[in-house]
């Protein structure tokens, strides 16, 4: 996957192979921007109100923590940000992009070039070695296997991992998994990483080294950076705390 953050919007989306000139917005100061965001679920008779009409702005290069009690929308509003699910109502742009404006395989090529996402249990295939597990993002997006074996190894060298990376899941730590997730979520270059309790299953001190790795590859990939987390050590490493509580962002 070539690297293209310098290039302009049309060829940007050219080089993703996206037809988005109806989804391109005017340039803005902030890299992400919510308005209006509304999320309901119908169950049977009942409809359930997660949040309405949410707004936030996310400069380029903010590293942000959402933080609130269990139940109150964050893994959701995530999944809205990383166009993983779509809202009841509402926009989402990211960057130069309207994403909800977008079909399903242009939101598909959107979210594997443009977002890294993280999980709590990290999602890996216990099949699959290390390297394997952190190209596969590439070769979703039609990179070469040549290339995405070398990008995979060298993402992997950066998160300290040049000697485990033909180690299955099982064969690691729990902290080392963390760090293929992490490599894996970085490999395509992305501009928006989005990490989910990226250390909620960690034990202290382990969760203490993934922080000061995420903290460093926010600064060395010039992403801008969402993380949901209960752990108050990363939400006090961001430059920003929002809380999610009774439907509102404050």
């Amino acid at each position: 996957m070539s690297e293209d953050r310098g290039l302009k919007i049309e060829d940007r989306v050219s080089a993703r192979g996206v037809d988005l000139r109806s989804s391109v917005v005017d340039p803005q100061p902030a890299f992400v921007r919510v308005d209006g965001l509304t999320k309901t679920y119908e169950s049977g008779k009942n409809r359930v109100v997660v949040f309405r009409d949410l707004r936030l702005q996310i400069a380029q290069g903010e590293m942000i923590a959402i933080v609130g009690p269990s139940g109150a929308g964050k893994s959701t509003l995530l999944h809205l940000l990383g166009g993983l699910d779509r809202p009841t109502s509402g926009t989402v742009k990211v960057g130069e992009f309207d994403i909800f404006k977008l079909g399903e395989v242009d939101l598909a090529r959107f979210r594997n070039g443009e977002i890294g996402f993280i999980f709590q249990f990290h999602h890996l295939l216990p099949e699959f070695t290390a390297v394997e597990n952190t190209m596969m993002p590439l070769l979703i997006g039609r990179s070469s296997h040549q290339a995405a074996i070398a990008r995979a190894e060298a993402m992997l060298e950066s998160v300290g991992l040049a000697d485990r990376t033909t180690h299955r899941p099982g064969e690691l730590s729990g902290g080392e998994q963390a760090r293929v997730a992490l490599a894996r979520a970085l490999v395509g270059r992305p501009r928006l990483l989005l990490a989910d309790e990226p250390t909620g299953d960690l034990d202290s001190k382990t969760s203490e080294s993934i922080h000061t790795l995420l903290k460093e590859v926010h600064r060395s990939q010039k992403l801008t950076s969402v993380i949901v987390t209960h752990n108050e050590r990363l939400a006090s490493i961001c430059d920003r705390v929002l809380h999610l509580e009774d439907g509102r962002l404050q």
